[in-house]
């Protein structure tokens, strides 16, 4: 495996950019699938709410839709499947694109991205799913019993995308509740065969909640990187510039992009 890793650090300031970091993974992932080299993508965003394909089959998701408009945030469906997540800028997005997914099975991306998150921040935190969290899954991060952080993970070509959603800092109640209020409104009358979690305001905290210290977003990312360091990858900070004009990633870019266009104009239009 090549143990030079390009970093691509990403701010989403503008509604109107919102769907660039997934058009982003799309493209990654094809990069990495054919050159063979890691990246270290790390994204934030203004308050936005990032809907799974699954949130599509709510039965009244425009009510629920219109409650996060009217608490002023902005909203998406991704092209992957799961539940609905709030960022803003206390949460750090980080995804580790690696090469040759053969190598690695999907249990073993996950401890990956486990172990990570332990030598970074602390050797308390555990996996596990936190049933009555947002978005709820196996390989839910915790510390104490108390959800910091989610693990996805995207596979395409010869490459794998192992994603974490990271609550570094903030008001992690006042996320939860707004996801809790989403699900009471969309998911209401209740669907019989689709199982949406039931969410507990009090089961999810930020790291510097969680650990008593001060955190800001360059901190944790800092720290992630010194990890990646220490696990023998050298980071090159200004090379990935160079990637992003390429036409194949520009192509790959926008084929993700149209594919993302498609989904949330259906969303919108209820085309569920």
């Amino acid at each position: 495996m090549n143990n030079t890793i390009l970093l691509y650090n990403q701010e989403i300031t503008r509604d109107e950019d919102m769907l660039n970091p997934f058009a982003d993974t799309g493209a990654i992932l094809k990069f990495v699938s054919e050159n063979s080299i890691p990246v270290a993508h790390f994204w934030t965003t203004p308050p936005t709410v990032i809907l799974g394909l699954q949130d599509q089959r709510l039965k009244n998701i425009s009510g629920g839709m219109k409650r996060l408009a009217e608490k002023r945030y902005i909203y998406y469906v991704r092209n992957s499947g799961g539940l609905g997540v709030v960022t803003d800028s206390g949460i750090l997005n980080f995804t580790l694109f690696l090469p040759n997914k053969n190598n690695i099975t999907i249990d073993q991306a996950y401890e990956q991205m486990h172990q990570i998150m332990q030598k970074t921040f602390s050797d308390k935190i555990q996996t596990g799913e936190v049933v009555h969290s947002y978005c709820p899954g196996t390989y839910d991060l915790s510390i104490d019993g108390k959800k910091i952080a989610g693990i996805s993970q995207r596979r395409s070509g010869d490459a794998v995308a192992i994603m974490a959603y990271i609550s570094v800092t903030g008001n992690q109640k006042k996320r939860s509740q707004l996801m809790k209020d989403f699900y009471e409104i969309s998911n209401y009358p209740k669907h019989e065969n689709i199982e949406y979690p039931d969410i507990d305001v009090h089961c999810m905290t930020d790291l510097d909640q969680a650990l008593n210290s001060p955190f800001t977003i360059d901190y944790a990312k800092d720290k992630i990187l010194k990890t990646l360091t220490t696990d023998g990858y050298e980071i090159n900070q200004k090379d990935f510039n160079i990637v992003k004009e390429s036409l194949p990633y520009k192509d790959a870019y926008h084929q993700t992009m149209e594919d993302l266009i498609y989904k949330n104009k259906k969303l919108l239009m209820g085309d569920k």
